[in-house]
């Protein structure tokens, strides 16, 4: 019996059944994930202190703005499907990202095409079941031998996020250096005066990922209107 040919979905076919679905894995998600709270509440019979929750609300909203701002930034890197494999497996930007950006860097696909899309479409979905894979190898021995392991890695946990964020830098600051140049300047340079008048405790991530957006946003249009880019 021959097989019926599937219909070729152009660009706009393939990014609305891609929203469509993302969009219920995503509501699915956040179900999962809200049920954690309300499950232990259930079962430990207690209901959230009201006083700690709006006390809460502030550090909340600081989470809320940096996963808007991460959406907005990641999108282009990402791609549609991508996007919201990343967001909701996570580890956007110490695994997800850097194997988008790797991927498409070898592949050298242009950006915003559909090689892209495609690229970073397998490169994510592949880094996503890997980590899985991983995560469920390494908890065997995580369960038997946790202490001692916590003990050897604490001391160099700090530098696995600046590493991954150093190398990336590199890889993005040389493919575009003209508008890349100037906001990573600008951030280094807020982030050692910061240090040397006492607030560099206060220029986290989400700070500084706001700062670099709008200086590259500014720094990009000028440069766009002298036609330097």
């Amino acid at each position: 019996m021959r097989k019926t040919e599937q219909p070729v979905l152009t660009r706009s076919q393939y990014n609305q059944k891609t929203h469509s679905i993302g969009r219920i894995f995503t509501w699915i998600a956040l179900g999962l994930i809200m049920l954690v709270p309300v499950i232990y509440c259930l079962e430990a019979k207690v209901l959230p202190d009201g006083t700690a929750v709006v006390k809460s609300l502030p550090f909340l909203l600081g989470y809320l703005v940096v996963g808007l701002i991460e959406s907005i930034s990641y999108a282009p890197l990402l791609g549609t499907a991508g996007q919201y494999m990343s967001f909701i497996t996570g580890n956007i930007s110490n695994l997800k990202l850097p194997c988008a950006i790797n991927s498409r860097s070898l592949s050298k696909a242009a950006p915003g095409s559909e090689e892209q899309e495609l690229i970073t479409t397998i490169s994510i979905a592949v880094s996503t079941i890997v980590t899985t894979v991983i995560i469920v190898i390494g908890l065997i021995p995580l369960y038997f031998f946790r202490a001692q392991i916590v003990s050897v890695l604490s001391p160099i946990s700090p530098y696995v996020i600046p590493a991954i964020f150093g190398g990336l830098t590199l890889v993005l600051v040389a493919q575009y250096f003209k508008i890349a140049f100037i906001p990573f300047v600008v951030c280094i340079l807020i982030c050692v005066v910061g240090n040397l008048l006492g607030f560099g405790s206060s220029l986290g991530q989400s700070t500084m990922v706001l700062v670099g957006m709008a200086v590259s946003g500014i720094s990009t249009t000028i440069l766009y209107k002298k036609n330097k880019i």
